[in-house]
Formats: C-alpha cells, sequence, structure tokens
C-alpha cells in the first residue's frame, strides 16, 4: 500500500500548486445479528475495501476514491481528485489558508480486543441475542415487540500523507441492543437500552442483553400500567442519568461546537450554530461546575482513535471549562481559519468513498471534585438531596432550534422525587430550556460517571455521513426546568 500511495505523491507532486495528497486505504466489514419477536431478520454482514484520496492545491481541496486497487485504478482516482481540486480552486477564497500544523507521524495502532467477534462461530453470539429477545416478551401481557441486535464494525486504515505520515489503526466497535414495547390501551410505550465500546464482543458481555432484557420488559410493562402522566407545565428539579445527559450534551453543545457549521460552511441535518466567534473565552454556555470536554485519546469509548482522518493525534481539548465556552470541534483547514495553532483531531470520515468532515469523537461533562459545592457521591445521595423533581432516563425524542439554541427532549421514563424519595413512575417526561439557561442552573454533578457510545450521527449532504461518537459524564441536577410541556 506504501508504494501506492508513493505513485499516487510521484504524480501529483511536480502540478502547479500542489501543496498536500492524503492517501486512506480501508477494509471495511460490518456483521449485525437481529431478532424481532423471536424471528430472525436484517441480519447479515457486509464487506468493502478501497481507497480515498484527497489533495490540496491552489488553497483548495478535491477528493476521489475507488475500489480498483490496482495501480491503473489508484492513478484514475487520482487524476479525478486533481480535475477536482482544479474545479474547486476556480472559486476564489477570501484568503490563502496554510493549514495548522501538526507533526508528521508513522505508526501502528489497535484498539484492545479480547474476542474478536469475526473469529466467533454465528451459533455463540446469535444464541445470547435471540434469549435477550425471548425474555424481552417472556410472560409478559403487555409487550407487543421485542427487538434485540448486536453490531460490530470493524476498519483497518492505512493513512499515507505527502508531507511522511505512515499510520495504521484498526478499530473495531461492538455492542448491543434492546427494546421493547409495551401496549395496554390508550397507552403504547418503549423501553430501549443499548451500548457500544471500541472493544471486541467482551463489549457485548460487559453490557450483559440478557439481563438488560429483564430490565426493559418490567419497566416498558409499568410504563402502560402502573405509571403516570409526567405533570404538565411543571417547573422544577430535573435530574438527568448519563445517557441522556450525554445526548443533551450532543444536541446543544457537541453539534454547535463544530467549526465548519460556525463559518457557514455546514448547515445540513443539525442548522447552523449560536456558538460564534465572537463568543469563543468570553461566553458563559453554563455554572463552575460545567467542563465539557473532547478526549478521543479515551480507550474503550466509542468515540476513541489514536489519529483522526487527517493524521492529527488524539488529546484531551476543553470544549466548556468551569461554565466559559472555550474550544471547538475543528479540522486542520478550519482550525487554521479561525487562526488556531493545532487542530482538535476531529477530521473523520465514515468509509473509503467518504471525504473527511468535522465530527464530535467523545464528548463528556467531567466529575467534579468532592470538595466542590454541588458534588454528590452517587445517585441516590443526589435523590435524597432533592425536595421536589423529576429523574427522567433515556432518549426518546428531540426537538432543536436551527441555532442549536433552544431545544426540547422527551424521556423514556421518569420518575418523581418527593422530600428525597422517589414516589411514582412517570411516563412522557419532557422538558425544554435555552441552552445557556439549562447549564447555568446545574445544582449538582455526582462523582460516579458513565459514558454511553452512538452508533448513528448524521452529517454530511448530499452524502450523509454516520458518524460514531460517545457522550455522557455524571448524573446531573438542574434547578427551575421546564417540564411536562403542554402539548
Amino acid at each position: 500500500m506504501e508504494d501506492l500511495a508513493n505513485e499516487v505523491f510521484k504524480l501529483l507532486g511536480d502540478r502547479p500548486g500542489f501543496t498536500l495528497a492524503q492517501v486512506r486505504f480501508v477494509r471495511h466489514r460490518e456483521e449485525t445479528i437481529s431478532f424481532r419477536n423471536g424471528q430472525q431478520y436484517n441480519s447479515g454482514r457486509r464487506r468493502a475495501e478501497g481507497v480515498g484520496i484527497r489533495v490540496r492545491a491552489n488553497n483548495a481541496w478535491g477528493f476521489a476514491a475507488t475500489d480498483d486497487l490496482s495501480l491503473e485504478g489508484i492513478k484514475q482516482a487520482a487524476e479525478a481528485a486533481w480535475k477536482v481540486v482544479r474545479a474547486s480552486a476556480r472559486v476564489p477564497r477570501k484568503k490563502i489558508v496554510n493549514l495548522a500544523d501538526e507533526p508528521v507521524y508513522k505508526d501502528k495502532y489497535h484498539v484492545r480486543i479480547d474476542k474478536d467477534p469475526f473469529k466467533m462461530g454465528f451459533e455463540e453470539k446469535a444464541s445470547v441475542i435471540f434469549e435477550a429477545n425471548k425474555r424481552t416478551m417472556e410472560g409478559s401481557q403487555v409487550i407487543r415487540m421485542a427487538q434485540t441486535y448486536y453490531r460490530a464494525r470493524d476498519q483497518l486504515v492505512h493513512f499515507y500523507s505527502s508531507d511522511g505520515n505512515d499510520i495504521e489503526q484498526r478499530i473495531l466497535f461492538t455492542g448491543a441492543f434492546v427494546n421493547g414495547v409495551a401496549v395496554a390501551p390508550p397507552h403504547t410505550q418503549q423501553r430501549t437500552l443499548q451500548n457500544f465500546m471500541t472493544r471486541g464482543w467482551e463489549a457485548v458481555e460487559m453490557f450483559d442483553p440478557i439481563a438488560k432484557a429483564e430490565q426493559v420488559k418490567k419497566e416498558a410493562t409499568e410504563l402502560v400500567t402502573t405509571a403516570e402522566d409526567c405533570p404538565k407545565d411543571f417547573r422544577g428539579t430535573l435530574i438527568l442519568e448519563p445517557y441522556q445527559l450525554g445526548l443533551t450534551i450532543h444536541e446543544s453543545c457537541g453539534h454547535p461546537a463544530e467549526l465548519d457549521r460556525v463559518l457557514g460552511y455546514e448547515a445540513d441535518f443539525a442548522g447552523t450554530s449560536w456558538l460564534t466567534p465572537d463568543k469563543l473565552n468570553k461566553l458563559r454556555y453554563g455554572n463552575e461546575l460545567i467542563n465539557i470536554t473532547q478526549d478521543p485519546s479515551m480507550p474503550d469509548v466509542l468515540g476513541h482513535f489514536k489519529y483522526d482522518d487527517e493524521g492529527v493525534l488524539a488529546r484531551p481539548v476543553p470544549v466548556i471549562k468551569e461554565g466559559i465556552f472555550v474550544g471547538y470541534e475543528t479540522d486542520r483547514e478550519h482550525a487554521a481559519l479561525l487562526g488556531l495553532e493545532r487542530s482538535s483531531g476531529n477530521s473523520r470520515a465514515e468509509n473509503y468513498n467518504n471525504v473527511p468532515i468535522i465530527r464530535m469523537n467523545n464528548l463528556y461533562l467531567e466529575t467534579p471534585k468532592a470538595e466542590v459545592d454541588g458534588s454528590f457521591k452517587n445517585i441516590e445521595e443526589m435523590i435524597e438531596d432533592t425536595k421536589d423533581g423529576i429523574y427522567a432516563i433515556n432518549w426518546k425524542s428531540h426537538s432543536i432550534d436551527d441555532k442549536r439554541l433552544n431545544f426540547q427532549f422527551n424521556t423514556q421514563i421518569g420518575y418523581r422525587i418527593e422530600n428525597g424519595e422517589i414516589t411514582k413512575t412517570l411516563r412522557d417526561v419532557t422538558y425544554q430550556a435555552i441552552t445557556p439557561e439549562f447549564w447555568g442552573s446545574t445544582s449538582g454533578l455526582t462523582r460516579e460517571s458513565q459514558i454511553y457510545g452512538l452508533p448513528y450521527c448524521g452529517k454530511g449532504s448530499p452524502v450523509m455521513q454516520v458518524g460514531i461518537v460517545s457522550h455522557g459524564g455524571p448524573w446531573g441536577r438542574f434547578e427551575n426546568v421546564h417540564m411536562g410541556i403542554k402539548g
């Protein structure tokens, strides 16, 4: 592969205006085993192998890809990328942009894999997912649909650049999903549990889909039998667990902190952004308890890698520090456009035939120190300290404006808290807020935390790319939140 990359560099390197070429060879494979109501469906494997070539010349980019890995096929793709960059350069830009500096790396990296799912037998994996499916429905009079699946995605990427990078990475993620839909007229409710990690089959074992199936069945049944509707037009204390907290971070911080969105180069699927450059290092996004960091160097979590798809070394980068907005998610070009010294390492492509774009990675809320006001040992201690509120769990639906400033979430299950105790189960708990008001109302965080993987974040047009990200942190408590919005 290195010889083929060098042929690309030799072909393009002397052309007028050429400054950089990046070549990404990708071997991609996926496997899904899925059951619905005891029947196998949508299970299978797929493979893809090819090369993506990105060329920079005359202050512009060109990209082309091919699955023809012969020398002739790769040269044709390189010529196609060159045609694109020449066409792109005809559209004048306001200023010359030199990419943000990054050292050159020669490295090999593989994520930790104790049990490679692609080396295991089908029956061994399917039996676990089938049993979880069976348990979700077994003995219930109200569960009408049970869906369970396992998914693994494995990518081996060789990245070469004309300035000297030679990086090999194997990034495998694995995980499982359990969903139950309960019906007891007039109510139809669902309960879902899932997690994905950059690990092998052991990620499924840690998740324990069979145990999760019992939990899903119990809670889905409760939602349509004994649970009460969320109080309407209720203002009070809201507690979010790490999964739902992470999704709130995803929508209210992750997408608006993407620098391509901020600068107007991206608006698809998620609108633009209210986190404009004039607010950097000035805006109070939340109170002093809020420290939101992106760190793809953290092992095992789904947003983990060692190098992004333009060879930037992963490292922790703060986005919010003690409530102040301090950083963006960037690639090398957009970092340079804003005058930043380095990219934050957010350039990712779904596969060989996708151009790298700015994507979230592992974005999470940090836990507080024990001596900080509003620091709680765990969720039990936090609930005991809460006089009047609602504890909301897991995403059901959401909406958000095109600046990512005003958001509304509907959660799967909630619990009423009165005088430090949970008194009843609630369904359809919704909460609505303006982003800085919400994070500014934080009254407590636990010192325990969890991070969850989300392998389906969409971005990009005309071809949407599905990103893999992770979010989470501690359990969070927020005051004077508008819940149970009148519909």
